[in-house]
């Protein structure tokens, strides 16, 4: 593979940390397994200014010269994740305060608080000088800022300058005070202020307002995201290189609203044997965010680890994990790390060598991946995802209302709507993108809304109302439409529009603890639900299925509704499984949209098209058998064989077939 041309395949590496003469059995290490890139610099703050405003960057400048020279291109990461120990002990200002009100301590990362104007100063020196020592060297091929950014503990930074400029948010946002008491409904619990400068930062040992503490989450959200633009404008001055930044699978960022000012989207990830199909998830989240390919910036090759091994992977499993988001749309995967670290926090994760530089086990796994995506290249750059028309919605916003108002017993908003919503869409080989409520959905003709607490998030309400009116068909609910962006219940009714567009009327409802009640399907399938269970009186809607006991026999637990050219399912409960997949795949076919492919379900099939033609990636997600049955003969791009009819795929197979 060509350093400057994707697929890109790589590591992080860290050569601050090791003796210089190991560089070069480093890299000869890295041109066996077929590696083009590496990731350098996000760490190394303390290695780049050792001392106030003394910089080196000469053993930089070696390391990208000295695998550029091997075929190797390099990612630079900018080092404010790690403030040097300098930094922190002449500036203890700009140390970020935990919810338990104590400074944090050097020694870890992500430290330092965002917002603070001193920090600010030293993040602007030395990324300035790292863009005018790297912004022109055709080596470096992309720019991460920082390191997974995202808030400092459960509630960020809690400083006296973050206090301040929350305060002041809050000001811009409600322009006077009795506007925030209404919205927020503090007359309760004598719970008003009389001025702005009496809001709390939310400390850990208060049982706050949920309407308070969302507020405050989407200030640490947004003090993150302007740390990163504030990044990204600086670089813009120097290279033409793309700018990113790495982001977890956790909640504490707008994603959309982060990877906005940034070239494209990069993403970690770190899945288990049991739930790798999770990452199919973020894959498909990441791909609609930018109209170009996405970048996986760490994995493990085998296990994660800290200061102790976790997880242990069998055999084929990198190979899954590293296909997966290829398939989906990446074009690059890095594993973290590329040696197993000697010292530190994080010494016992795998890696492509040992401390003592040796290979580990998946080397030659790792050498076979590359080899593929080498066979493989001219189709994957020529090629894209096909679209499909159907997307689910995932939300920042509801992530943080249902950390603070779980509204049942356990719920935990993303493992519920990977579960209940997107877990039978791909076990269905529906291709769904999964969009954040602030996303374009013209090209779309089914969208799912479940779980999306306030339809006041970005106006995505009455945009999806314009959809559905135009043609789209929404199924929407439960626990959609229950909030306002304030993190408050309606008054006027249970829902804030949907009785009105759905044409439901929520005449009372239960929740789901500690028993479930039945209902029946319009085709007489006898079912139950789960979770929620709004009793809903069709008024101008059908039900499709009526509960058939307790105070809700009678009512109906589903429904839909012709709406201008479209139609809005609204689901008063969480269907089973099975019926879900019915009820999708029947309302699917209603909006032309047809299974991918006839496959087991552990298999994930990738429809694939552009300039280099046409064909699927079939990547197997359980470690079992599978099955896949081809519309028309298709060759493997990574054996050669040609296939027709059913094909069997082995357990973390994976394939690229193209026709």
């Amino acid at each position: 593979m060509n350093a400057h041309t994707p697929p890109y395949l790589g590591a992080a590496y860290y050569p601050e940390a090791w003796p210089d003469q190991e560089m070069d059995r480093d890299i000869e290490w890295m041109k066996r397994a077929g590696m083009n890139v590496m990731r350098l610099g996000e760490f190394a703050w303390g290695r780049m200014e050792g001392r106030e405003g003394t910089f080196d960057f000469d053993w930089l400048h070696q390391a990208v010269e000295r695998l550029a020279a091997a075929g190797i291109a390099t990612v630079l990461g900018t080092p404010t994740c790690t403030p040097p120990a300098w930094l922190s002990q002449r500036y203890p200002e700009i140390l970020a305060v935990g919810a338990d009100g104590r400074a944090c301590q050097h020694g870890a990362r992500r430290h330092a608080c965002p917002n603070s104007p001193v920090f600010r100063e030293h993040c602007r020196r030395i990324v300035t000088r790292m863009a005018r020592e790297f912004g022109r060297d055709s080596n470096v091929i992309g720019w991460q800022i920082d390191n997974e950014v995202y808030p400092k503990g459960p509630r960020g930074c809690c400083c006296p300058v973050c206090l301040a400029a929350f305060r002041q948010a809050m000001r811009e946002r409600f322009g006077d005070i009795a506007a925030l008491n209404a919205a927020w409904g503090l007359d309760l619990w004598s719970m008003a202020y009389c001025d702005f400068d009496q809001l709390p930062a939310p400390r850990m040992d208060t049982w706050h307002h949920p309407s308070l503490l969302t507020a405050w989450m989407r200030f640490q959200s947004d003090s993150q995201v302007r740390f990163v633009a504030f990044q990204t404008e600086i670089l813009r001055d120097f290279t033409a290189a793309p700018i990113s930044t790495d982001m977890m699978y956790f909640n504490g960022v707008d994603y959309h609203d982060m990877f906005a000012s940034l070239d494209l989207v990069q993403h970690n990830n770190y899945h288990q044997v049991d739930n790798l199909w999770h990452e199919a998830f973020w894959a498909d989240f990441c791909r609609p965010l930018k109209d170009r390919p996405f970048w996986i910036s760490e994995t493990a090759t085998c296990w994660n680890g800290a200061t102790f091994a976790e997880r242990y992977k069998q055999e084929g499993f990198c190979r899954a994990n590293t296909w997966l988001p290829i398939a989906l749309g990446a074009e690059m995967n890095l594993y973290w790390p590329w040696r197993t670290h000697w010292a530190g926090q994080e010494l016992c994760h795998s890696a492509m060598l040992s401390s003592a530089g040796r290979p580990y086990h998946v080397f030659e796994e790792v050498r076979q991946i590359a080899e593929g995506l080498g066979k493989a290249g001219e189709f994957l750059c020529g090629t894209r995802p096909a679209g499909s028309g159907l997307a689910v919605h995932f939300s920042g916003l509801a992530w943080w209302m249902f950390e603070f108002q779980p509204m049942v017993k356990d719920f935990k908003y993303l493992p519920r709507l990977l579960e209940d919503f997107y877990g039978p869409m791909i076990r269905s080989q529906l291709r769904p993108d999964v969009i954040a409520p602030a996303a374009d959905v013209e090209s779309y003709r089914l969208i799912c809304s479940p779980y999306l607490p306030s339809l006041e998030e970005a106006g995505v309400g009455p945009r999806m109302l314009e959809w559905v009116e135009r043609g789209g068909t929404w199924i929407v609910g439960p626990f959609s439409d229950v909030r306002t962006a304030e993190a408050t219940k309606y008054r006027h009714a249970p829902l804030g529009c949907l009785e009105d567009w759905a044409g439901a009327f929520v005449r009372y409802s239960l929740p789901g603890d500690p028993r479930s009640f039945a209902l029946r399907w319009a085709d007489g399938v006898e079912s139950g639900g789960s979770v929620w269970f709004d009793a809903l009186e069709p008024r101008g809607s059908e039900a499709m299925a009526t509960y058939t006991e307790g105070p809700l026999a009678g009512l109906a637990a589903v429904t839909q509704r012709q709406v201008g050219k479209g139609r809005i399912v609204l689901l008063g409960t969480v269907p089973v499984a099975g019926d879900f997949q019915r009820l999708l795949l029947g309302l699917a076919a209603a909006a032309g949209i047809a299974p991918v492919a006839e496959a087991s379900a552990n298999l994930m099939v990738v429809p694939r098209r552009g300039r280099a033609g046409e064909g699927v990636i079939a990547v197997e997600l359980a470690n079992q058998p599978a099955q896949l049955t081809l519309p028309r003969p298709a060759r493997d791009l990574l054996t050669g064989l040609g296939h027709s009819g059913q094909v069997q795929v082995k357990p973390y197979g994976v394939m690229v077939l193209a026709f």
